[in-house]
C-alpha cells in the first residue's frame, strides 16, 4: 500500500506501516532526511528499506521516500 504524510510519525505509528511492507512518503518542511533515516534504522528496518530524498528548486519542500528493498 502506498501511504503519504506530511509529517514525522511516532515510532508506534510508524512501525506497522513498515511491517506491512508499504511505500511510505514523507511530503513537507518539517520532514528531515536524516530523521527518518534514523527513525527507519532504529526501528530495525534499516535493511529492509532504501529511503531516498527529493526537492525541486526553488522549494524547500522536500519528499522523502521509503521504498521496501526488492528481494
Amino acid at each position: 500500500m502506498k501511504r503519504t504524510h506530511t509529517r514525522v510519525l511516532t515510532d508506534e505509528e510508524l512501525r506497522p506501516q513498515l511491517e506491512a511492507r508499504d511505500i511510505i512518503s514523507f511530503v513537507g518542511r518539517p520532514v528531515t532526511f536524516q530523521e527518518i533515516e534514523r527513525q527507519v534504522e532504529r526501528l530495525g528496518f534499516g535493511d529492509l528499506y532504501i529511503v531516498s530524498a527529493t526537492q525541486k528548486p526553488p522549494s524547500d519542500v522536500a519528499k522523502i521516500s521509503l521504498k521496501p528493498e526488492a528481494r
